[in-house]
């Protein structure tokens, strides 16, 4: 039976990511299997199943690369001056500056839980990414990394939404638009 995990529990238990993580810090690929093997495991618990890792629509990344240039500092900066590109709802309680893979991988060290619902919570998110990464030109840019086939469209962007989206007061918060559009972006760019 699949128990539920605990980055919080393991976390105070073990020093860092990499006792459980061990191939993280190696991996060039974005398709590398970073989950624990069950031999990792078995000094603690019994019973134990881990589930196949999430497929993603990123197929350009290199953990151990990000590992050398830790993006947390970089992340922090980005929030501090404004210049971050996501929504106030997507930025993090905190940024870690001294481990790279929280700096991304933010408030995992809080997650008492990982399911299909707030797993993803714990992803990098695209406005991470954009604070190095920001020569944005949808959607060749968007390729770099992304699977070419990927549709690149928040949920709220409906089909009723390139009708709609103009109207006023429709969009609140011109920010939202920067990490797909960039931060230069202006209405009469399309229109």
């Amino acid at each position: 039976m699949q128990q539920p995990f605990s980055h919080k529990l393991h976390l105070k238990q073990v020093a860092g990511c990499e006792p459980c993580h061990t191939n993280a810090a190696k991996s060039t690929k974005a398709e590398d299997n970073l989950l624990p093997f069950e031999t990792e495991c078995v000094n603690c618990h019994h019973d134990i199943h881990i589930k196949e890792p999430r497929k993603t629509t990123v197929h350009q990344f290199n953990h151990e690369l990000h590992q050398g240039v830790n993006p947390g500092p970089i992340i922090a900066a980005a929030i501090k001056s404004k210049t971050w590109l996501g929504t106030a709802k997507e930025m993090p309680k905190a940024v870690n500056t001294s481990n790279a893979c929280v700096a991304c991988h933010h408030d995992i060290e809080e997650s008492d839980a990982i399911t299909e619902a707030t797993g993803k919570a714990h992803y990098p998110r695209m406005a991470d990414c954009l604070t190095c990464h920001n020569q944005i030109n949808p959607p060749e840019s968007c390729k770099t990394c992304h699977d070419p086939g990927t549709k690149f469209r928040p949920a709220d962007h409906t089909p009723e939404f390139v009708d709609s989206h103009a109207r006023e007061g429709a969009i609140a918060d011109k920010a939202a638009c920067q990490s797909c559009h960039g931060r230069k972006f202006t209405c009469k760019g399309c229109h």
